[in-house]
């Protein structure tokens, strides 16, 4: 045998010898399988049941642990994601790749998920500020013909006397002898009604005649003026809606 030859068959032998190991160095060899060794703990180093774990790379794999462990074996060779997934838990996730066919372990720690936030209470309405102006009212009955004959104008110009004050408005009794001069009410509506006696009402550019009987209305801030008739004095019930009054 030539020198030529005898190198040529060292050589051979030699590809032949090393192949197996350049073929480990450069991973697992085209259709190996590996096993995954799953294991999931809590941070305390305790296991945990129950844990959903999906493998996606080459091929896809899904199991839950028990009592933290989970095996996938037979997995073609290549590089997965790892997905763990446990109520309570933080969702985690870690990337494996295969090297030979060695179980290949991946352990994991999960960490609990912090609680939900508290519901926001519900936001109250502002309380309403009081009343800016209140009376302690109280009911009444009153028997009007006695109590003019008790409280009678006689020969003065007029009278008015407070009947009742409430927080919204007063009533009043009107004596009228002389006539009441105009005026305005900028808070209040007021209502006249006659019990007695004759006379008139100017309304703003309105003149109306006033009788036993007669209601009348006056809007807030219309002006306003009543005279008696010759037979005096004019008895006129006044309500003044919306007025501030004192008790």
């Amino acid at each position: 045998m030539t020198r030529t030859k005898q190198a040529a068959a060292v050589a051979a032998i030699l590809a032949a010898t090393l192949a197996p190991i350049h073929a480990q160095r450069r991973g697992a060899p085209p259709g190996a399988a590996a096993t995954f060794a799953v294991l999931v703990s809590d941070t305390s180093g305790a296991p945990i049941s129950d844990v959903s774990v999906t493998a996606s790379g080459p091929s896809q794999r899904a199991g839950r642990t028990e009592s933290g462990r989970l095996v996938f074996e037979g997995v073609p060779a290549g590089t997965y994601r790892f997905r763990f997934d446990k109520d309570g838990y933080l969702s985690f996730e870690r990337e494996v790749t295969t090297h030979g066919s060695a179980p290949i372990d991946v352990k994991v720690t999960l960490t609990e998920a912090p609680p939900p936030p508290k519901p926001a209470e519900p936001v109250k309405p502002p309380t309403p500020p009081p009343a800016e102006h209140t009376v302690d009212a109280k009911a009444m009955a009153l028997d009007l013909p006695t109590y003019i004959e008790k409280n009678y104008v006689g020969r003065a110009p007029g009278k008015a006397t407070g009947l009742s004050c409430t927080t919204g408005g007063a009533a009043n009794l009107l004596q009228i002898n002389e006539p009441i001069k105009e005026h305005t009410h900028a808070d209040s509506d007021e209502f006249l009604y006659v019990m007695a006696g004759e006379g008139n009402a100017r309304i703003g550019t309105t003149a109306e005649p006033m009788s036993p009987g007669m209601f009348l209305v006056v809007p807030r801030g219309v002006a306003h003026t009543i005279t008696a008739g010759p037979k005096k004095p004019l008895f006129v019930l006044s309500i003044l809606a919306g007025e501030k009054c004192e008790s």
